[in-house]
């Protein structure tokens, strides 16, 4: 907390969630980086804080201290609709709270997608000295703070490079709460803008932010992987590619004359193995794939598709935005890829990134998008789309996930609710659980599973005590849900504590409608609690009891006890399914 006699600016980290974007916890977002990155470029004093953090902190009124506040900047919030287990993006109605509070006349800044989407539903709080960016919030600021005057500022290509970079080694990286510590690394992700537009800037989707951000602005890979090495030297290890809203058009070939501009291989291997040359960098993920794109130019995608396989973490996912199968919604909606198109590039995923990595995940699949309520949508809408699926399914076609959603904004129809409902519902069932079922397997082994929460899939204060982070809750009656680093992951329960923000492997035990059952791998025969030895197939509630007596009676006679001896006692058969699962030595 800043004392009063040191002025500053706040910094309240809102969260992004774009199409191209992620900053929801464990990510954090480019934006805010940006903004502390023009802070630390001019030297000023500032306090960096989450949105979950100011929701939960006693003394925030203290950082409201008009004898010490300069100015406030916000980034707000969320233009992709979501369930988030880690952190809520800010909402308008909490905006409107926040600048109540503000002292009278204290300069504030209030940035990104969500608030320029406010403003145009006609959201303008009334204060004096507050400003609603709709360009780039940071290059507003810089304006700002350069000549004492509001004014929307687009950033240059120097400036761009040069916040990105003070970003890297700003508050928004060292002191966000889920960066950790050295002694106990936290899951926090680096979210880089490796570029902004859309190559489909002349006629993208109607529904889409991205293509109303123009004509595509590359980043090179030399700046990208130096922003990089400056985020792993603040204590980084994870790294998602994001800003792109398609991965295959990094720095392609005829993007003003064509309607599929060429993917260009070099520059994306270069950028991949040039990150990867950094021992310091764990997970690898990227962004988002335009099926057109790589259906249309099959020869270049396919060495992209390698380089992708080659270099990034297992567990990779690439956005597939078909959004109907319904050629009437297509051609209504601008819409980027046809299901012919569609299948030729997940045949190409499926082809390269079928094989499992080193965490027990495929290494890079598809994911595939809907969303309902688009003109020219009707009820045979969802049977071609439910049509595309089983076919994809027939050829044995793996995708990580599916995502139904209805869209958002004005200018769109009703949605047929009774056939979008039965749409949703037919594909978690027939689509979603067989896919689980493929892609974690009964006995599959996940790697560096990171618990996140108790008793419920949403992360609460209360989940960042010693009474949920203690060691000693190990083995207590409850639930615990985490889940891998990463884009997408699956989301994993256990049938017991397991103490929060630490990770370990799990083996997958059953399987929900969009998640799994697991049980920790390597547990000790020696002190396995009831609840924990019940987790493992094949060990029952009364077999469990019955392994913890026989267990205890061992432990009266002798100090050190083994596998074999306790199942021998209490005339438990000892199956490779357990022992897969349970050791004589300590926790993996």
């Amino acid at each position: 907390m800043v004392e009063s006699k040191d002025p500053y600016w706040l910094v309240l980290d809102g969260y992004e969630d774009e199409p191209a974007a992620f900053g929801v916890p464990p990510y954090v977002g480019f934006h805010i980086r940006y903004v502390c990155g023009v802070l630390e470029e001019h030297q000023l004093n500032y306090e960096y804080i989450t949105i979950d953090q100011w929701r939960q902190s006693q003394e925030k009124m203290d950082l409201l201290s008009e004898s010490s506040l300069l100015g406030v900047i916000c980034i707000a919030g969320a233009v992709v609709p979501g369930r988030y287990l880690r952190g809520t993006p800010i909402s308008q109605r909490e905006s409107t709270e926040f600048i109540r509070q503000l002292p009278h006349g204290i300069p504030a800044l209030f940035g990104g997608w969500a608030v320029r989407g406010w403003k145009q539903q006609g959201w303008l709080p009334l204060r004096s000295n507050l400003f609603l960016a709709v360009q780039d919030t940071d290059a507003t600021l810089n304006t700002f703070l350069s000549t004492g005057k509001w004014k929307h500022t687009r950033r240059t290509a120097e400036e761009w490079s040069s916040w990105a970079h003070h970003g890297a080694q700003s508050k928004a990286t060292t002191h966000h709460p889920d960066l950790g510590t050295p002694e106990k690394k936290g899951p926090l992700t680096y979210e880089v803008e490796v570029y902004q537009g859309c190559v489909r800037y002349k006629r993208g989707c109607k529904f889409c932010i991205e293509p109303k951000k123009g004509i595509p602005i590359w980043r090179t890979p030399k700046d990208i992987i130096g922003e990089v090495k400056l985020a792993l030297d603040s204590g980084i290890q994870h790294v998602r590619l994001g800003g792109m809203t398609d991965t295959y058009t990094y720095m392609a070939e005829g993007v003003k004359e064509l309607e599929y501009p060429v993917p260009n291989p070099e520059p994306i291997a270069r950028l991949l193995h040039g990150l990867r040359e950094d021992d310091r960098l764990d997970i690898l993920h990227t962004d988002n794939g335009n099926p057109s794109i790589i259906a249309e130019n099959i020869e270049p995608s396919e060495e992209i598709t390698k380089t992708l396989v080659e270099t990034l973490s297992d567990g990779a996912v690439l956005s597939f935005g078909l959004e109907s199968a319904d050629p009437s919604v297509h051609e209504a909606n601008w819409l980027n890829c046809d299901p012919s198109q569609l299948k030729s590039a997940i045949r190409l995923i499926n082809k390269y990134g079928k094989e499992r990595g080193a965490r027990g995940l495929p290494k890079l699949l598809p994911g595939l998008n809907f969303i309902a309520g688009l003109n020219g949508e009707s009820r045979e809408s969802y049977s071609m789309n439910m049509d595309l699926l089983t076919d994809l399914r027939s050829e044995g076609l793996l995708l990580r996930r599916i995502n139904i959603r209805q869209v958002e904004g004005e200018g769109f129809q009703e949605i047929p609710h009774d056939a979008f409902h039965e749409f949703k519902a037919q594909v978690r069932e027939t689509i979603d659980r067989p896919l689980l079922e493929e892609l974690f397997p009964l006995g599959q082994r996940l790697n560096d599973v990171h618990w996140e929460t108790h008793d419920g899939r949403t992360r609460l204060p209360i989940h960042q005590t010693p009474t949920h982070t203690d060691k000693t809750v190990h083995g207590n009656a409850g639930l615990t849900f985490g889940r891998q680093i990463g884009a997408y992951p699956i989301l994993i329960g256990v049938p017991y504590h397991i103490p929060l923000d630490t990770s370990s492997d799990i083996l997958v035990t059953a399987h929900g409608a969009r998640s799994i059952t697991g049980v920790e791998v390597g547990l000790r025969i020696q002190d396995a609690s009831q609840k924990q030895l019940e987790a493992i197939p094949g060990i029952g509630k009364k077999t469990a009891w019955n392994l913890v007596s026989s267990r205890a009676k061992l432990l009266r006679k002798q100090d050190e006890i083994s596998l074999d001896e306790v199942f021998k006692a209490s005339k438990t058969e000892l199956t490779d399914a357990i022992k897969s699962v349970l050791s004589d030595s300590e926790l993996q």
